[in-house]
């Protein structure tokens, strides 16, 4: 006698370095560079596991703050489950909206950004039958595996679905030169439009995933000098799919204009305190002029164990090309849009 369950749940996967991949993380940052930036991101999950979960985006934007409030963003993803052998690949293009603002005080001018992001895209899952092997291909005569498969031929590709995101983000400056400080908030909701995937003779609805963020950045600049300012960096974000629900809690660090180094703890609910914590990430990430390279480690401290998973490793990548935007006459670089405050911002900024 079998059983099987007659619901399974699943969710999309949740990146540890969403500071190098805010397309994926939310679509009202297309363009918030303004120059051409583009964005790797490599992610293996459990590492001890046979067939690991990989999973890999790719991403670019670009805006001109001066001529226009609108940003440009296109996002690709690759995912792969089992060995290999179930692939899910989507394509994406983002629109944003940015709105700068002011606000006046006795002491100075606080400045500020509110957006907001469309996300329309095309996806499909697909299916190597090939690397594959099925009881019918063995016999008790022969050693070995004996002719194909009767299930091989199947269908191997799903439907080609449309997906729909849409996200709003806001941030605001205040404090003075010397100390600096920001909040920053967003909130998306990705597959709005729960799109049917028809695979393998079931059709399959793809249920939204709800992301928060929160952040908090404080400046520090020594001799009086707003140049080349470090920030401590404490937030917090949440996604949700399908009941299942995933917090991360993160701090970083600029220990100087080359390193960020950081910690994250992720958990199901940190309200509850007697939940235990399921990872623990360190990161760190490097600049040099236009390029920044990041890395985390997710070790895995809940129940499924170390040992068992060896947790598992990120690595991101980001390259800015300066200058190169869509303003109709050439300029140097441009600031990140809404900001124009005398001094550098957040190497972490949302």
């Amino acid at each position: 006698m079998a059983l099987a369950p007659l619901r399974g749940m699943a969710q999309d996967p949740v990146f540890a370095q969403y500071y190098l991949n805010l397309n994926y993380l939310n679509p009202s940052f297309a363009g918030y560079t303004n120059d051409l930036t583009a964005h790797l991101n490599s992610r293996m999950q459990y590492i001890g596991v046979p067939g690991p979960l990989m999973s890999h985006t790719l991403s670019a934007n670009i805006s001109c703050e001066e001529e226009t409030r609108l940003g440009i963003g296109v996002l690709a993803y690759h995912n792969i489950e089992g060995e290999g052998y179930l692939q899910t690949l989507n394509f994406s293009g983002q629109l944003s909206a940015n709105f700068p603002f002011k606000v006046h005080t006795k002491a100075r001018v606080n400045k500020g950004l509110v957006a907001g992001g469309i996300q329309f895209g095309m996806g499909q899952k697909y299916i190597d039958w090939s690397r594959l092997t099925f009881t019918d291909q063995y016999s008790p005569y022969f050693q070995g595996i004996q002719g194909p498969s009767s299930i091989v031929g199947q269908q191997s590709s799903s439907n080609l679905f449309l997906d729909v995101g849409a996200g709003l983000r806001a941030t605001y400056e205040f404090g003075d030169g010397r100390r600096p400080k920001f909040v920053s908030f967003g909130a998306a909701g990705h597959h709005l439009n729960r799109p049917v995937q028809s695979f393998l003779e079931s059709d399959l609805k793809l249920e939204p995933r709800w992301s928060f963020y929160a952040f908090y950045y404080l400046g520090n600049s020594k001799r009086g000098r707003t140049r080349d300012l470090r920030y401590w960096t404490l937030g917090a974000l949440a996604d949700y799919q399908q009941g299942l629900q995933i917090h991360t809690l993160s701090m970083f660090k600029d220990l100087n204009e080359y390193l960020t180094v950081g910690a994250s703890v992720r958990r199901q609910n940190f309200l509850f305190l007697d939940r235990s914590v399921d990872a623990v990430i360190p990161h760190f990430t490097i600049r040099w002029e236009n390029i920044s390279i990041g890395a985390s480690y997710e070790w895995t401290v809940s129940t499924l164990g170390e040992e068992k998973t060896f947790g598992s490793a990120e690595i991101g990548f980001t390259w800015r090309f300066e200058g190169r935007n869509l303003c109709r006459t050439y300029k140097k670089s441009c600031a990140i849009k809404g900001f124009d405050m005398g001094h550098d911002l957040p190497n972490l900024f949302f």
